[in-house]
């Protein structure tokens, strides 16, 4: 029975998970393509990189369609399949989540089209406003209040930032490994500060939801919330190691050792990418469960 009521929100979290990877994913291509990539890079790699920003795209229709389809039936307690068939357009005309998901499913596609036509700049624009959107999914969009703007605020920031940066890491691996070493390193080197303003934002984010939604250390360790965002907070720790190592060893030394030193980084960015995708499926998870300082405000007004 325990397993049976965990399987349908933890499908619909790594559903969730995975549809904001592909979001991610689309958006950090852009931001690669059009601000950060050599001038004088070569067509067959602009290709690759549309190819994996049509992946990305994909990813997150597939991943998004299957969230709404879960979240519909959850949401109408539909027993069956013509229940759900019912359910569909009223989720999707009448409910913040239908209007929020099939709105931000548009504005990625005008992104992915504007990239395929090279308009680079306005796609990474266009997909980062679709990125942050999904902050009004989240618990700052359900609270109302002082403390659900300051989480809006912060999911924000931890949209932003994370899409800037485990977005970017398919196609910066991508180009790390096609460039040529001197604009592999030079790529490198634009990345980095990047990286820096990403993973303050990241951090300081999620103190902010820290505090607001665990509260207390001990929090972590004695509900189903708290350990996924246990395991969420050691995978960020590992993902800050590796970026530093990145930044202090492996980025320079494209410059120093030229291309005896490609294997090392494209294995260093290579883990970012699976760590950062195990993050994206931890956030999943976490957006189906009831935060420890929520459940206590219900228990409160439920006497």
């Amino acid at each position: 029975m325990v397993a049976a009521g965990w399987a349908l929100p933890a499908l619909r979290g790594l559903a969730r998970g995975l549809h904001m990877a592909g979001g991610f994913s689309l958006f950090g291509t852009c931001l690669i393509g059009g601000f950060l990539m050599p001038v004088a890079c070569q067509p067959a790699l602009r290709r690759k990189l549309a190819i994996l920003a049509w992946g990305s795209f994909g990813l997150l229709v597939v991943a998004g369609l299957i969230w709404f389809i879960l979240q519909t039936a959850d949401m109408s307690g539909a027993t069956d399949l013509g229940d759900l068939w019912q359910a569909v357009p009223i989720v999707a005309g009448a409910t913040r989540f239908g209007n929020l998901l099939i709105g931000r499913g548009a504005a990625e596609g005008v992104a992915m089209l504007l990239f395929q036509f090279g308009f680079l700049k306005p796609a990474a624009l266009v997909a980062g406003l679709a990125v942050i959107a999904e902050a009004w999914l989240g618990h700052g969009g359900a609270m109302t209040g002082g403390v659900g703007d300051i989480l809006l605020v912060s999911s924000i920031f931890h949209l932003a930032s994370g899409g800037a940066w485990l977005g970017a890491l398919p196609a910066l691996r991508l180009c790390l490994q096609r460039l040529p070493i001197d604009d592999a390193a030079l790529l490198a080197r634009r990345f980095s500060p990047l990286g820096i303003a990403c993973v303050a934002g990241l951090s300081g984010s999620a103190l902010v939801q820290y505090v607001f939604l665990i509260g207390r250390p001990g929090a972590l360790f004695d509900n189903g919330y708290g350990l996924v965002a246990l395991v969420k907070i050691v995978l960020l720790a590992a993902l800050v190691g590796l970026a530093a190592l990145n930044r202090q060893r492996l980025a320079p030394g494209l410059a120093r050792e030229g291309e005896t030193a490609r294997p090392r980084i494209l294995r260093s960015v290579t883990a970012e990418i699976a760590i950062g995708l195990a993050v994206l499926l931890a956030a999943g998870l976490l957006l189906q469960l009831t935060p420890p300082t929520m459940a206590i405000m219900l228990n409160q007004q439920s006497r």
